[in-house]
């Protein structure tokens, strides 16, 4: 994470600072006390008197004590000191997590402000021409489904926000029955189709394949990996559906043909706020929820999900369903 913020950059230096003072002051304290040692065991061998039959005992007893308040200042010492190092790396790593963390959760809420005021902005505006105005059934039929739309576009918001905030919670209870996963693609795919007619849209989808879960989360999670792949791929570019059986296993993948995922990014994607951070993906649509949602849905099916590279170029995302007879 950059540290951009003047004052927080003043914190982190004072933090240094600070640390390095007390690394300094440890060392200066264990040369103080090594050189009293010292300096104590020499006051006891002047007092020795040489004429004395055991004055080399006493002499080996007094250098041998002098020998283990050095070892032992020297590993009281080590131990403060990998005891200050380990605190004060896991204090910085904390603050630091805790920054990008809040970093990540002003950005989304900036965009989360734009994408429910987009929607309002615009239906507002579509029933306002509605009411002012005397339109043919040709227009006023566009509007009516361009205003349905956008309602579809906040209520698909709302409960991405409602569904994240209850699953992190644990709240949520999967209502699990018996559905064809060919039947929901083949609905999220219809609903995509009319809600943006200019794009390509190509399924491939078997018949049926059974599956117990969640309609609702299913289809959720569906959708936006959808609206994943037409937020980053080009109007003329075309989006793929695919479902296919092996043995009892359902393979769904949905790819585009966008710019595509680096490597080092697609152990990230799935994280909560998380955007890539190439200037084109950031510049589209998005709250940073969508795949995290996905993920958390795929895996309360005790499903997987991962990415390949689309050829010969794009995304394609891949989630693993377990059938039933």
């Amino acid at each position: 994470m950059a540290i951009k913020s003047p004052k927080i950059k003043t914190i982190f230096v004072i933090y240094w600072i600070l640390l390095c003072y007390i690394i300094a002051a440890l060392i200066w304290w264990y040369i103080a006390l090594s050189q009293q040692n010292t300096f104590m065991s020499q006051l006891k061998l002047r007092e020795l008197s040489t004429n004395d039959a055991t004055y080399v005992i006493k002499r080996d007893q007094i250098l041998a004590a002098e020998n283990r308040k050095r070892a032992q200042y020297a590993g009281e010492g080590a131990i403060f000191l990998l005891l200050i190092w380990a605190g004060a790396i896991f204090l910085y790593r904390a603050v630091k997590k805790q920054l990008k963390l809040s970093a990540q959760q002003q950005s989304f809420m900036m965009a989360i402000t734009h994408e429910l005021k987009t929607p309002i902005a615009i239906t507002k505006l579509n029933l306002e021409t509605l009411q002012k105005r005397k339109l043919d059934d040709q227009q006023h039929l566009k509007l009516l489904n361009n205003t349905i739309q956008e309602a579809n576009r906040l209520d698909s918001l709302c409960n991405n926000l409602l569904l994240s905030s209850q699953m992190e919670a644990g709240g949520h209870q999967l209502t699990l029955e018996k559905i064809n996963l060919a039947i929901v693609l083949q609905n999220c795919v219809f609903e995509f189709q009319n809600r943006f007619t200019n794009r390509n849209f190509i399924s491939n989808i078997e018949s049926e394949f059974w599956v117990m879960g969640d309609q609702f989360l299913l289809q959720m999670a569906i959708n936006n990996l959808l609206d994943n792949a037409v937020k980053y791929s080009g109007k003329a570019s075309n989006i793929f559906i695919q479902l296919e059986q092996k043995k009892q296993t359902g393979i769904v993948k949905i790819s585009d043909e966008g710019a595509g995922i680096a490597d080092e990014e697609k152990k990230h994607v799935f994280k909560k706020y998380y955007r890539l951070g190439t200037e084109a993906t950031q510049k589209a649509k998005g709250t940073g929820l969508g795949l995290f949602l996905v993920s958390r849905i795929v895996k309360a099916h005790k499903a997987t999900i991962h990415i390949e590279d689309n050829q010969p170029n794009g995304a394609t995302f891949v989630i693993e369903l377990k059938g039933i007879d």
